[in-house]
Parts: structure tokens; C-alpha cells; sequence
């Protein structure tokens, strides 16, 4: 079943050449102006995580984690040389090895350049599928598309001729994140763009087929922009299962200031209802990373992981300023609320070469994202908390 609402009642396109909230020039990506297969970098994440540093080098804006037994893939917003750039670490969390574009072709109905937020689901025949927003046909609206590969690098190809999700009466659709529920159906988190052209943000859920390609009833609402940190904005959408709560990470505000920030809100299910916690932000602008967003969750052996982007201090949408790839440690207070540790490897970690909050055993998790980890083969472990 396809979702394609309010063709007739659609804001008007704006040109071609011209760009709405979250449309910039594209960046050189990961590695700085030289971005090319088979570039790899050396990594010491202890050093980075300890020192608050980028996890590695260069653009790397609406990240997503795919964990594979090869190695970790990590995917993340068109560049000025990719649609879906991605990368590859080792296993030993020792090096990062850029692969180039996981879909150079793209669809004839789209066009080239504004190929946001990608995010892989590992189906349990051992093929991926890639969702990602892109322009609707015959409009500079965003909306959410689908592609499949034997290969998590793929190349991915898109054989569909409109789009899978794209409500343009609402302002279009971005930021998919896949997400199983305890029975292992798909479900796919998703952000109602209507900041485009003055309309309300809501993020919903909506069941997806078997396969993942389509579909398979109505979008439910989680929740809209109803606080005034959000300034009309709530995207990027995550989910994380703690004991009987779900929760809802997104980002808020404009993608391009230090006041884009991240939010939660607490669910009684998958599909809700939600309601947020907190009159503010849940996690802001800090030193080492300002306009914190893009969120998306891993188990680690010692608890829940984070990874995001950020712009460095200083660099906060300037010409030639780039989102770079963090991590964090991500803990439950005694009041249930996830709150935010500095994030560490154990010195015997250290020793072994071990990159385990990407790696670790403990990471059986289905957990949603775009970014966002990806839904995995087995989901037999939901629970946040190891």
C-alpha cells in the first residue's frame, strides 16, 4: 500500500534553484576535499571519545549505524561527491575506510542533491533495504523513498516510480528510521516536513510490509512542535525500549544554529500515545559539540551508546563548516529519564584494540535510525539496558 496524501491540496514548489529550511550546498564528506573509494583512516577512538573529538574526520550529518559481522557501516546525507556516502570501520575500531557512494544511480523522478538522512534495515533474508528522503516528482518537497542491495555497501537501487511515503499536503516527509517491534514486524519512524511552508512538524509511525518496501496501514501521530525550544521544528526521529517505556528521541530547532538540540518523550508503546517529559531540551550545545542532533542508539557491554552529529565551536554553519560524527554514553536516572554521561572504553578494551561500543556482543538490539543503528536480524533484545 502506498502513501501518497494531499496531491491536490500541496503547497506550491518552490524553483528549482532556490532552498528551504535543511537544503545547503553539499559538503566534500568524510576525509576533507579528498573523498574517494578506498580512503582509509587511522582511528583512536579512546583518544576522540576522552577528548570530546569528532569520532573521524570530515561531514558526516544524519549518521546511521548498521552493524554487520564484517564490520560497522555507517551512512550518512549526500555529499558533494555521493548521494549516500558510507563507510566502513573494522571491527577492531582501528580504522575507518570510506567505500564512496552506496547509490550512485537514483531514481529518474528524483533529482541529484538533496538525499537526506539514509537509514539500512538488515531483512532477514540477508538483503538490505535503504529508506531515504529525496525530491517528490515535480517538486522541491522532500519525500521518503526506498532501495535494495545483497550488500550493505551496496550499490542500492531504487526501482520505484513515485515515492514510498510522501503526505505533500503536509509539507513532504524526511527522516526515516526503521524500527521492529517485539514481534519483529517493521515499523518506520518518520518526520512531517511542514517547516518547508509555515505548517505544523509531526513525527509518526507507520507499519511497513514484510519486505519492508511498502506500507501496511495509517501513519500514527507521536508527537508535533508544541514547546518553544523546538521553534516550530521536531525531526530526526529515534526510538529506544526501556523496561515498559518507549522512547522517542528527536531534534528540534534549526538544523543550521547552535540552538538545534535534541528532545524525548516518553511512550506507552511503539505507536504511543507520547508525552514529553520535559519544557526544554533534553540535550544542547556543549563544548565540544554545538547544535547536537541526528541521534540514533547502540547497546554497549556497559550500557546504552549515542551517536550524532555536530558542528565544531566556531564552525556553526560557515562556508567551509562541515557536521562531524560524536558519540555518548547514554544512562537511566533513578526517575527512569535518560541522561547524558561522557562516554569511555575500558583500558582492557584499549589493549585489545576493541572498538566494542560499536562491536560489542551486547549488541542484540533493534533500535531505530536514522539514525539511527539498524534494525537488525534478530531482534530478541529491545530492552535498552543490557
Amino acid at each position: 500500500m502506498m502513501l501518497c496524501l494531499g496531491l491536490l491540496l500541496a503547497p506550491p514548489a518552490v524553483a528549482d534553484d532556490s532552498a528551504y529550511p535543511g537544503q545547503r550546498k553539499p559538503t566534500e564528506g568524510f576525509g576533507g576535499t579528498v573523498n574517494k573509494p578506498d580512503k582509509v583512516t587511522e582511528l583512536n577512538l579512546k583518544k576522540a571519545i576522552d577528548s570530546g573529538a569528532p569520532i573521524v574526520p570530515g561531514a558526516f550529518a544524519d549518521p546511521f549505524l548498521l552493524e554487520e559481522t564484517d564490520g560497522n557501516y555507517v551512512y550518512a546525507t549526500n555529499t558533494a561527491s555521493a548521494n549516500i556516502p558510507v563507510l566502513r570501520i573494522s571491527r577492531d575500531g582501528e580504522k575507518a575506510e570510506y567505500l564512496g557512494d552506496a547509490m550512485p544511480d537514483l531514481p529518474s523522478w528524483t533529482k541529484k542533491g538533496f538525499q537526506w538522512a539514509p537509514a539500512t534495515w538488515a531483512r532477514p533474508d540477508g538483503t538490505f533495504v535503504l529508506y531515504y528522503s529525496t525530491p517528490a516528482p515535480g517538486s522541491d518537497r522532500q519525500c521518503i523513498s526506498a532501495a535494495t542491495s545483497d550488500s550493505p555497501t551496496g550499490p542500492f537501487t531504487d526501482n520505484s516510480t513515485t515515492p514510498m511515503i510522501c503526505p505533500l499536503a503536509k509539507g513532504g516527509a524526511i527522516d526515516p528510521s526503521p524500527f521492529l517491534d517485539e514481534d519483529g514486524n517493521p515499523f518506520l519512524l518518520w518526520k512531517a516536513d511542514g517547516n518547508c511552508c509555515d505548517l505544523t512538524t509531526t513525527i509518526y509511525m507507520q507499519p511497513l510490509s514484510a519486505d519492508g518496501l511498502s506500507t501496511d496501514g495509517d501513519a500514527t501521530k507521536l508527537i508535533s512542535d508544541t514547546q518553544d525550544w523546538e521553534k516550530g521544528i521536531v525531526e530526526a526521529p529515534s526510538m529506544v525500549k526501556d523496561g515498559s517505556h518507549w522512547w522517542l528521541f528527536y531534534s528540534g530547532n534549526d538544523w543550521n544554529t547552535g540552538d538545534y538540540a535534541i528532545g524525548i518523550a516518553r511512550c506507552s508503546s511503539q505507536t504511543g500515545p507520547c508525552e514529553k517529559p520535559l519544557d526544554r531540551a533534553w540535550q544542547t550545545s556543549a563544548e565540544d559539540a554545538v547544535g547536537p542532533g541526528g541521534q540514533q542508539f547502540f547497546n554497549h557491554s556497559s550500557g546504552l551508546r549515542m551517536v550524532h552529529h555536530g558542528w565544531l565551536p566556531g564552525e556553526v554553519d560557515t562556508a567551509d563548516s562541515t557536521r562531524r560524527l560524536f558519540l555518548d554514553e547514554i544512562v537511566f536516572d533513578d526517575s527512569g529519564l535518560p541522561q547524558r554521561h561522557d562516554a569511555s572504553v575500558s583500558d582492557s578494551d584499549a589493549e585489545k584494540g576493541s572498538w566494542v561500543w560499536f562491536a560489542g556482543a551486547a549488541v542484540a538490539v533493534l533500535l531505530a535510525v536514522g539514525v539511527t543503528l539498524a534494525i537488525r536480524r534478530s531482534p530478541s533484545t529491545l530492552d535498552a539496558k543490557p
